[in-house]
């Protein structure tokens, strides 16, 4: 290489590296802020994971505290926030107002809450099974069917529990046979859980029914043993 070439090269070095230089300093903004950007981003996201723990952990201290004390009124601060614990903390102010006998106050939040479109669908259903269980004896005849016929239906959560439900709403009003209809489909559902089987099978006994063969039905019993 001849030093005319030589110094062509090392002059066209020294331009790109002033060029890039230059690129850098002029932009070292942008790259600084690229930085500063995903540094805070992973540190906004520490903090978020952070706060959501602790606001998770006050909020089961809050529950805990409500539980021991075991009154309505220690669930209501719980259930007036906008917290999506807020629907559970209405579901359990009803549970204690009912064993207070306060069966008027239980029905009126469950009623609440199995109105409000926007409390989740899973949420709205199981709040209408309780106020069938709390309230369905002081409901009109065939607004309480309706209900238990919708609950009940084919892939609904709670469709062995609105069965029960129904049975037993049958059973007040003398159909018997359309309550037993009810009963076995439970006990042969093999999604029924054993608390739910062993309520059904005392029921079908009591009123004199015969309870079917639950060979391969998990935790199913027979009427010999």
């Amino acid at each position: 290489m001849s030093q005319t070439d030589s110094f062509i090269e090392e002059v066209s070095e020294e331009v790109r590296r002033d060029r890039l230089f230059g690129f850098f300093k002029k932009y070292a903004w942008a790259f600084a802020a690229i930085v500063i950007l995903i540094v805070g981003g992973a540190a906004l996201n520490e903090y978020l994971k952070g706060k959501s723990q602790r606001d998770a952990e006050a909020t089961g201290e809050a529950f805990r505290a409500a539980l021991d004390a075991a009154t309505a009124d220690a669930f209501v601060p719980l259930a007036e926030t906008d917290a999506p614990s807020a629907v559970i903390a209405k579901m359990d102010e009803a549970a204690i107002l009912f064993t207070q006998s306060d069966v008027e106050g239980a029905a009126a939040l469950l009623d609440s809450i199995a109105s409000d479109s926007k409390t989740p669908a899973l949420y709205r259903d199981l709040a209408l099974l309780k106020l069938v269980m709390v309230n369905g004896q002081n409901m009109p005849e065939a607004e309480l069917f309706d209900v238990l016929d919708r609950l009940a239906a084919d892939g609904a959560p709670f469709r062995l529990l609105a069965m029960e439900q129904r049975a037993i709403a049958n059973l007040r009003k003398g159909d018997a046979e359309a309550a037993m209809a009810d009963l076995v489909v439970i006990l042969l559902d093999q999604n029924a859980t054993q608390g739910l089987r062993n309520r059904v099978q005392q029921l079908t006994i009591a009123i004199g029914g015969e309870v079917p063969s639950l060979l391969g039905v998990p935790g199913g019993q027979t009427n010999d043993g």
